[in-house]
């Protein structure tokens, strides 16, 4: 099994980019305080629809929730909570990592969470 030939077959269905980012502490004049880290940039990766988007009304809008499934390369550590912007086909989305990565030799798989206002 050539697993480097696998993973460069794998990444041409890449059709995404995003950035990772992370809550991280820093010291400001002898303070603590959390700032985004960026743990990953212009990223190729995929996304597949994992469940069709619910909405429900909320008192002021209505509240859109949507879990995707993102692939990308397997080096990367991308923790629960991370936030992920990922770019497809010239639209945003601003998402949520939800649960551990599902790693495997070619790439890894991890579920994220989109949630917005309708």
């Amino acid at each position: 099994m050539n697993i480097s030939l696998q993973r460069k077959i794998l990444e041409k269905t890449y059709d995404a980019v995003c950035t990772i980012s992370k809550m991280g502490k820093s010291k400001v004049d002898g303070e603590t305080t959390l700032q985004k880290v960026i743990v990953a940039q212009n990223q190729p990766c995929a996304l597949s629809n994992s469940s069709n988007p619910s909405a429900k009304q909320g008192q002021v809008s209505a509240e859109v929730s949507n879990t995707v499934k993102l692939f990308i390369a397997p080096e990367l550590k991308i923790l629960p909570g991370s936030k992920v912007e990922v770019t497809q086909y010239g639209r945003t989305y601003e998402l949520e990592a939800s649960g551990l990565a599902f790693l495997y030799p070619t790439h890894q798989e991890i579920n994220l969470i989109e949630t917005g206002k309708a």
